[in-house]
């Protein structure tokens, strides 16, 4: 199987999977509804569905089983990133113009006296709406075979976990941007990135390992070594994502370039960049924080963090921890459905968009 085809079947069966649920059918007003299916409609690369999907597969699993849950975590991303767009005042998701962006254009041509506010607002509805389409459709599991104790399961993983580990990610998120930046260590940061990015990674491969082995304990070993591997990919992910934001290419990624500096968020490189720099050079890129983004800061900050070793660091880490999660894996027999997750490791840490 390739991966890349295999990724692009599972867009196309979630994307179906999700525009024929008639849960958003009852949202009103219209244009409510139209923003709380545009995201999950829009596409995406559907990686966390995918790793529902396989890691049911290869616990020996039918994965029809599992398109409930694989749908529901990519519904779930997509409030995540409703609400992220809000709080990190982005314009654009995916090449496109983010939900609150959309709302706000709609509200001001349409509502006299609405605006950018009102798009804000409403998006934030829309997040919240989203969340509840989400566990609304993880339910929908038993429909399709699940046991009703793994569902319970699940659903309770789903709001008593998952919940409060991926806001309070955010949260840290958040506040490490207000802090000072001599203040936040590397240690913190990293559990930051598992919260946020890890933790629904890690929901992803239980869901599909419970679902193959009907196990509502999430305490068999081989659930466990999974959920390591998926913790482990999370934050390499995540540290690739962040060197991406500022060597990546802006057209590829459908985002700008440096927003992390223009909003001071003390990322892993930019940690060890001020450590390793010389004080004249950690002074540069001080500076170079907070500042609206031009080619020349991002040529600044891209030789900064590259001369000063951070950058290698970053992407040191990042190929540390996916060896470890590669370990893991491997600790499972070898089946298609393992050459595939090891596949989506190798493009998660290695990736260009």
């Amino acid at each position: 199987m390739n991966m890349q085809d295999e990724l692009q079947k599972i867009a196309g069966e979630i994307r179906d999977f999700i525009a024929a649920d008639t849960f958003p059918a009852s949202i009103s007003p219209e244009y409510l509804k139209d923003a709380v299916t545009d995201y999950p409609l829009r596409g995406g690369k559907r990686l966390r569905p995918a790793l529902v999907l396989w890691s049911c597969g290869l616990l020996g699993g039918d994965i029809a089983k599992a398109f409930p849950a694989a749908a529901a975590v990519e519904i779930y991303h997509n409030w995540t990133l409703v609400h992220d767009d809000i709080i990190d005042d982005d314009d654009y998701r995916r090449g496109q113009p983010t939900t609150h962006c959309n709302l706000g254009k709609y509200a001001a041509a349409v509502l006299p006296g609405a605006g950018r506010e009102f798009g804000r607002n409403f998006a934030i509805l829309a997040g919240d709406i989203q969340q509840g389409w989400a566990a609304n459709t993880l339910l929908k599991s038993e429909e399709y075979g699940v046991s009703p104790a793994v569902v319970l399961a699940m659903s309770r993983r789903l709001h008593e976990q998952l919940n409060c580990e991926l806001i309070s990610g955010e949260a840290l998120d958040v506040e490490f941007a207000a802090r000072d930046i001599a203040s936040v260590s590397v240690a913190e940061v990293e559990k930051m990135l598992y919260l946020k990015t890890g933790a629904l990674l890690r929901f992803c491969v239980e869901a599909g390992a419970s679902i193959a082995l009907n196990d509502s304990s999430y305490s068999d070993p081989r659930l466990l070594k999974l959920a390591e591997f998926a913790a482990q990919a999370g934050v390499a992910f995540q540290l690739r994502d962040d060197w991406l934001g500022i060597f990546g290419d802006a057209e590829k990624l459908g985002k700008p370039i440096g927003a992390d500096l223009t909003e001071r968020k003390p990322t892993v490189m930019l940690l060890k960049a001020f450590e390793l720099l010389s004080p004249s050079g950690a002074d540069e890129l001080r500076n170079l924080l907070g500042s609206s983004i031009t080619p020349e800061i991002i040529r600044r900050a891209r030789y900064l963090l590259s001369e000063s070793g951070a950058a290698d660091y970053a992407s040191g880490r990042a190929a540390e921890l996916s060896a470890q999660a590669r370990e893991n894996l491997e600790s499972f027999p070898d089946n298609c459905y393992r050459k595939l997750l090891s596949d989506l490791l190798e493009y998660l840490t290695a990736r260009s968009v």
